[in-house]
C-alpha cells in the first residue's frame, strides 16, 4: 500500500474531537530509530553486535497545511500553550489504511513562517512529536 495524499483524510484529535485539515500540502515523518551493527576495532568478528539507536528521541511529524480556519488555529494555539496530548491521523479513504501518532504534542506554535508571493508561502507547518507512531495497511 502506498499512501496518496489526495486519497487521505489528515487531521488531529484533541480532547475526543476530530479536526480534519482541508488543504494539506504534505505530511513528513522523521524517525531516527535505527537497528545498527558494531564491532571491535580489531575487525576480527564478521557478524558484529546489534544495538538500537534513537530510542530516546521522539519521532517528528510535520504537516504543511494551507489555510487553517481561525477556530482551528485557536485550538492549535491552546494545545501548544497547554502542552496538550493529541492524536494525529492520516487515513486512506480507499481502504482505511492509516498512519497515526498517539499522545503527540504540538512542538512548535502554529504559524505562517514565510511571507512572499509564492504558493508555498501560504503553508503553515504543524510540527508534532510522538513516541507512538503506527502504520496499518488494509490491502
Amino acid at each position: 500500500m502506498i499512501f496518496k495524499l489526495y486519497d487521505c483524510d489528515v487531521g488531529i484529535t484533541v480532547d475526543g474531537v476530530n479536526y480534519d485539515f482541508t488543504h494539506v500540502d504534505s505530511v513528513q515523518i522523521e524517525d531516527g530509530e535505527r537497528t545498527r551493527l558494531i564491532r571491535g576495532a580489531n575487525a576480527g568478528n564478521k557478524v558484529g553486535l546489534v544495538y538500537r539507536e534513537g530510542l530516546k528521541e521522539a519521532k517528528v511529524i510535520t504537516i504543511a497545511v494551507i489555510e487553517i480556519p481561525a477556530a482551528l488555529h485557536e485550538v492549535l494555539k491552546a494545545a501548544f500553550a497547554a502542552q496538550t496530548r493529541l492524536d494525529v491521523y492520516v487515513i486512506a479513504r480507499s481502504d482505511g489504511s492509516n498512519k497515526s501518532a498517539k499522545n503527540a504534542v504540538l512542538s512548535q506554535s502554529p504559524k505562517q513562517l514565510t511571507l512572499d508571493d509564492t504558493a508555498e508561502s501560504m503553508n503553515v507547518s504543524l510540527v508534532f512529536e510522538s513516541f507512538d507512531i503506527d502504520e496499518v495497511h488494509k490491502s
